[in-house]
């Protein structure tokens, strides 16, 4: 019965690693296509999710690093320093993300800037809407399985990113429709709300040495 709940777990494990990947994957892929479409459209909404996906991108590739690692050797977590150090970095990055934000988001303000409808940028938000709620689901469900807080903490950040998605795309969208030029700088700063939060929560794993996924 012990080695069939253990060939059971490593199964779901190896599960839950390839989940990663393909999230790791498609965060890449949307830090890449976000930042092209910021760069069409001039959008502050869309360097904000580029930039933060970039970022996010850290976190995620330690969790699929511990998670590679508990498969191969059964050890649940790896060096708590290097936890440290990859909270105090991502933490270091959101922060300054967060100030590039408001000022950017008052200088546009102040300017009347307005950005360029880019449809590239709308099917990256639409998709991101769609998959990002896909992964949470995901990982939930493995979290619950191997009781991993870990992978809990990765599916909320995924509830936090599709949050930040559905902003983008309705920032977007009021964009093309009516031409709102206030819209963008608008939705850049509900965005520094989620963003923010992503920053406190990393510098508590500073302490703590936990697992950087924003919640």
């Amino acid at each position: 019965m012990g080695n069939h709940l253990l060939h059971e777990r490593g199964r779901w494990l190896l599960h839950a690693v390839q989940i990663e990947l393909l999230s790791v994957g498609w965060i890449a892929a949307e830090a890449a296509l976000s930042a092209v479409a910021a760069h069409q459209s001039g959008s502050l909404s869309l360097s904000a999710i580029s930039m933060d996906s970039a970022i996010e991108l850290i976190s995620g590739m330690i969790l699929v690093v511990r998670l590679w690692i508990e498969l191969q050797t059964g050890q649940v977590r790896i060096s708590k320093r290097a936890e440290q150090v990859a909270s105090a970095l991502v933490s270091g990055l959101l922060f300054l993300l967060a100030a590039y934000i408001a000022i950017r988001a008052g200088e546009d303000l102040r300017t009347h800037a307005s950005i360029e409808f880019t449809p590239l940028g709308l099917a990256i938000t639409a998709a991101s809407s769609v998959i990002t709620p896909w992964f949470a689901v995901q990982k939930r469900r493995m979290g619950r399985v191997l009781c991993s807080t870990s992978l809990m903490g990765d599916a909320a950040c995924n509830v936090v990113c599709t949050y930040m998605s559905w902003i983008v795309l309705a920032d977007l969208g009021l964009h093309y429709l009516f031409g709102w030029w206030f819209v963008d700088p608008i939705a850049a700063l509900f965005l520094l709300y989620f963003i923010v939060r992503e920053g406190l929560h990393a510098a508590e794993g500073i302490k703590t040495g936990q697992h950087v996924h924003h919640h």
